[in-house]
């Protein structure tokens, strides 16, 4: 009996397919930073839970050391803003710069992963799901819904065909996890 590759939620919750695209594609992450010009971290709205807000307001002290203009007198800037479906991280200018990305050397991180790095917490535990999911997206198909790659992830660079990236993972390889996390919570 062939096992299906392309997970799919049970009767009676929301039906989830995995694009086949996810396992042509490959993916690379630049662990000292994107490139400057090509960030995730611009231009995209990230919506946080009211846990996730709570994680960030704790790592507030250590994230400014990064990002001096998160403090702001003698407390923090206030990152979050409320939209249609609960909280958003407020980006920082109009090009829609997330508040948490800094920039060095001509690179651009964000600053809850390198903390979470720095400190040797788990990068799930503190950083948004939202961000950590990235470059993966849901998109609606029929009755139920599509992982798939985000459409601007190939002109940033961290998605390209497998011939092109040799030696990476596929984003069905990476982002197993993450994959996984879809459908169990489709499946509630």
């Amino acid at each position: 009996m062939r096992s299906n590759p392309h997970p799919v939620a049970p009767a009676g919750s929301v039906r989830i397919e995995v694009d086949p695209a996810l396992s042509q594609l490959a993916y690379r992450c630049s662990p000292n930073g994107c490139p400057r010009d090509r960030s995730c971290c611009v231009g995209l709205a990230v919506s946080v839970s009211r846990r996730e807000m709570r994680v960030i307001d704790s790592l507030m002290d250590e994230l400014a050391r990064l990002v001096p203009t998160l403090r702001q007198g003698d407390g923090y800037a206030d990152v979050f803003t409320p939209d249609a479906h609960g909280m958003q991280i407020e980006p920082r200018d109009e090009r829609g710069t997330c508040p948490f990305l800094f920039r060095t050397r001509g690179r651009a991180l964000c600053a809850i992963h390198r903390i979470a790095l720095q400190s040797g917490r788990e990068v799930a535990a503190v950083k948004p799901r939202a961000c950590r999911h990235w470059p993966l997206i849901l998109e609606p198909v029929g009755r139920g819904l599509r992982i798939t790659v985000h459409p601007d992830a190939q002109m940033i660079g961290c998605v390209a065909r497998l011939a092109d990236l040799p030696g990476q993972p596929s984003m069905r390889e990476a982002f197993a996890n993450e994959i996984a996390e879809f459908v169990h919570i489709a499946q509630r």
